[in-house]
C-alpha cells in the first residue's frame, strides 16, 4: 500500500485574483449594479461587506465562495474569487468565477482591462498512512529521527516544507512564479496539506471583447499541483 493515498486527494481551497491599472471607488450604485451583474450570472450572496477601500460577497451554500473587489494602492483594482472550503470541484469553480469576471466586466465597462497581475492557489489534503511530518522526513527526505535531539527533548508533533520559485522564462509559457507549501495537519497528523500558488507578474492587455482566462491558469495550476509535486512529493529516499 503506498505511504501517500493518491485516491484520497480532497481540495480544500481554490482561488484566483486579478490585479487591475484602474482606479476603483465603492459606489453604492456601481456595486449594486455589480451585484445584479453576478446575479443575472447565476452567483447569488447571502452577506455583503462594504470598506473604505473595498466590497465583498459572500455565501455559504452551495458551496463556499466570496469574491472581493479591492483597491489596494491609488490607481489600482482587483478582483479576487475564492472557495475556501470547497465542496465542489475545480470545474465548477472556473464556472464560477468566470462567472464573477463577467459580472465584472458587465459593470466596470473600460473597453480595455490592464492586468497588471494575477495569482491563483489551490490547497489538496492527502491521506497518509503515518504521520505526515514522518513521511516527509524519514520517507521522502531521508533523515533521522535522531537529528531532532540537538533541539531538545519535545517530540515533532509536525511540520513541513516551503518553495519558493521565480520566474523563468520557458518557450511557449507565460512566465510564472511557484510557491509550494507541504506540511502536516497539526489536529490530524495523518493528513498531508499540499498548497500550490502561481504567480504571473508580466502586465498583459485585455482587449474589447476578450474575458479573462480564469479557466486556463487555473487548469494549468491544477496540471502542475497533481502531476510535476505529486512527482516530487512521492521521490522517496532510501534509508
Amino acid at each position: 500500500m503506498d505511504a501517500i493515498n493518491r485516491q484520497s486527494r480532497t481540495s480544500v481551497h481554490f482561488s484566483i485574483n486579478y490585479a487591475i491599472a484602474s482606479g476603483w471607488t465603492p459606489d453604492k450604485a456601481v456595486t449594486v449594479d455589480f451585484q445584479k451583474a453576478l446575479l443575472d450570472n447565476g452567483l447569488e450572496f447571502s452577506q455583503t461587506n462594504a470598506g473604505p477601500r473595498s466590497f465583498t460577497l459572500s455565501r455559504t451554500q452551495p458551496s463556499h465562495l466570496q469574491v472581493k473587489l479591492e483597491s489596494p494602492a491609488p490607481q489600482v483594482s482587483g478582483i479576487y474569487i475564492i472557495s475556501s472550503p470547497p465542496t465542489y470541484d475545480l470545474e465548477m469553480f472556473i464556472q464560477e468565477a468566470s462567472s464573477a469576471t463577467d459580472a465584472y466586466q458587465q459593470t466596470y465597462r473600460t473597453g480595455q482591462y490592464q492586468i497588471i497581475r494575477c495569482a491563483a492557489k489551490i490547497q489538496h489534503l492527502y491521506s497518509s498512512q503515518t504521520h505526515a511530518f514522518q513521511y516527509l522526513w524519514e520517507r521522502r527526505l531521508g533523515q533521522s529521527p535522531e537529528d531532532f535531539r540537538c533541539l531538545g527533548p519535545r517530540p515533532v508533533a509536525g511540520g513541513g516544507l516551503r518553495f519558493v520559485m521565480p520566474p523563468q522564462e520557458i518557450p511557449e509559457q507565460e512566465p510564472c512564479s511557484v510557491e509550494l507549501r507541504i506540511e502536516s495537519l497539526f489536529r490530524e497528523p495523518r493528513k498531508l496539506l499540499i498548497e500550490t500558488a502561481f504567480i504571473w507578474p508580466k502586465p498583459m492587455l485585455l482587449g474589447e471583447g476578450e474575458k479573462f482566462d480564469s479557466a486556463f491558469r487555473l487548469n494549468t495550476l491544477e496540471q502542475y499541483a497533481t502531476n510535476k509535486v505529486w512527482e516530487f512529493l512521492t521521490q522517496t529516499k532510501n534509508t
